[in-house]
């Protein structure tokens, strides 16, 4: 009997079942084989979210990875942000670093962050101290290479899409602090100016080195247009609304409402996921692209560790993909296993980080 594991949750001594594939079809891991150190992290290079194991190979109870956060992943994030404040900074005086944004198109440390679903595991593993901005520009855009590896985009659009995530924030650096940090709801005037950054920053990027991107640009300045035409700042509606625009407008939301907000605190990731099947539904929010991000996003959150509204922390260990509303089976420190779509009461709080669990 076999049955598919997440590969968070794949163990020293797992059987494989059936094998494993990269992208281009070849086998990577044969059927049969009895997993080591080395044949896991072969798999975890590879964009799959589950593997087949042999079910008479005992599962082990949910422990608590002291490695979940990868050092080479950490300074490949830290590289990113700080090169991105960088950029921000001169920004910021209407100059342009045109050696950095240039970089952002060739060097190894961007694509790194987006290579294979454990990117999603490390995201919420690790804490975000410093700049909240610059936080969500590299998250969104680490969330745009796996989405444009979902959505089978070559490398190089794969790569325009995530460059198109990190600097769609860019115009916020003209907003006023006050209005950017206010923990209260901004009011009607507040509000107006904060709905600039996105003009602002496509006007600037257009008169520099991404004067010819159409893509990028298009993406950054409509990526708060909605499908309904109730968006800003042109108000288009869907079929004038560019691609990157309606992907960056779900990534945006997601990664904003699962982050702790000066005005927020963040929120499940299946809370989030019911506010986009919301806006989906009533055609804010590309139809398509919504469900494909849901879906597979939902493989990547599986041996993520969260706390419950009773307090308890426990694993995600499965999430039928079969329906966008699913919520997942959680398996408690204690070894107890909770399907919260039939015990509704509990629920997922908030997902935790390295140094939240346990404390």
């Amino acid at each position: 009997m076999k049955k598919e594991y997440a590969v968070e949750d794949l163990r020293i001594g797992m059987k494989i079942a059936e094998p494993v594939l990269d992208e281009n079809g070849t086998v990577v891991v044969e059927a049969g084989t009895v997993l080591d150190d080395e044949s896991i992290f072969s798999i975890l290079e590879q964009p799959v979210f589950g593997v087949m194991i042999d079910v008479d190979v005992p599962k082990h109870a949910p422990v608590k990875d002291e490695h979940i956060l990868d050092d080479s992943y950490l300074a490949d994030y830290k590289h990113v942000y700080d090169e991105l404040g960088k950029v921000f900074e001169k920004a910021h005086n209407k100059e342009f670093d045109v050696e950095r944004i240039r970089r952002f198109f060739d060097e190894p440390h961007l694509i790194r962050l987006s290579k294979g679903v454990r990117a999603v595991t490390q995201l919420y593993n690790m804490e975000r101290s410093g700049d909240y901005v610059l936080h969500h520009s590299v998250h969104v855009a680490v969330l745009a290479g796996l989405m444009g590896r979902w959505l089978d985009f070559s490398p190089e659009r794969r790569r325009r899409l995530m460059i198109a995530g990190l600097l769609l924030d860019i115009g916020k650096v003209w907003i006023p602090s006050p209005i950017i940090q206010k923990p209260g709801r901004l009011t009607h005037a507040e509000f107006n100016i904060m709905k600039r950054h996105s003009q602002m920053g496509y006007e600037f990027l257009k008169q520099g080195p991404l004067s010819d991107e159409d893509e990028i640009l298009n993406g950054i300045l409509q990526h708060h247009e909605r499908g309904d035409g109730t968006g800003y700042p042109l108000g288009l509606i869907a079929d004038q609304t560019a691609e990157f625009a309606k992907i960056l407008a779900i990534l945006d939301i997601y990664d904003a409402m699962s982050a702790d907000r000066v005005y927020a605190r963040r929120r499940s990731p299946f809370d989030v996921f019911q506010v986009i099947s919301d806006d989906i539904l009533s055609g804010r929010l590309d139809t398509f692209l919504g469900v494909k991000f849901i879906r597979n996003l939902c493989h990547a959150l599986n041996g993520n560790w969260v706390k419950l509204n009773n307090g308890e922390e426990a694993k995600i260990v499965y999430i039928d993909e079969s329906r966008i509303s699913s919520l997942p089976v959680v398996e408690t420190e204690g070894g107890d296993f909770i399907d919260l779509n039939t015990d509704r009461s509990k629920s997922i709080d908030i997902m935790l980080t390295y140094k939240e669990q346990g404390s």
